[in-house]
């Protein structure tokens, strides 16, 4: 569930997918993007027992229908300006907020300690 999180958020981020979309062949990481998307779809819809579950259980229907739109782009294809904004869509519901100069500058959590 973290890494479909992680996801979200690097989707959210074009400067983040864009360097994300180089990692491997386009067919190798369509296939992951959309099984991770799916993943968190299935868990936002059937969320319970936690905090968190009333969030996710609002969070669902965006994240399904980012994930139907991951499912339906054509072949090999791994850049569609839309889910950007549906990716931020969901991050919003599910409370997670904008990052510090948006989404369009953000390039990742800092990794030094202050």
């Amino acid at each position: 569930m973290v890494e479909a999180l992680n996801l979200l958020t690097v989707l959210a981020a074009p400067r983040l997918y864009e360097r994300w979309c180089t990692q491997a062949p386009a067919e190798e990481l369509r296939a992951v993007l959309q099984s991770r998307m799916e993943a968190l779809s299935d868990y936002c819809a059937k969320a319970w027992g936690s905090p968190d579950a009333d969030l996710f259980r609002t969070a669902a229907p965006r994240v399904k229908q980012l994930a139907e739109s991951l499912a339906a782009a054509p072949s090999g294809n791994l850049v569609e300006s839309a889910w950007n904004i549906k990716a931020r869509e969901c991050l919003d519901v599910l409370g997670i907020p904008t990052p510090p100069g948006g989404w369009e500058v953000f390039e990742g959590l800092s990794t030094q300690s202050r």
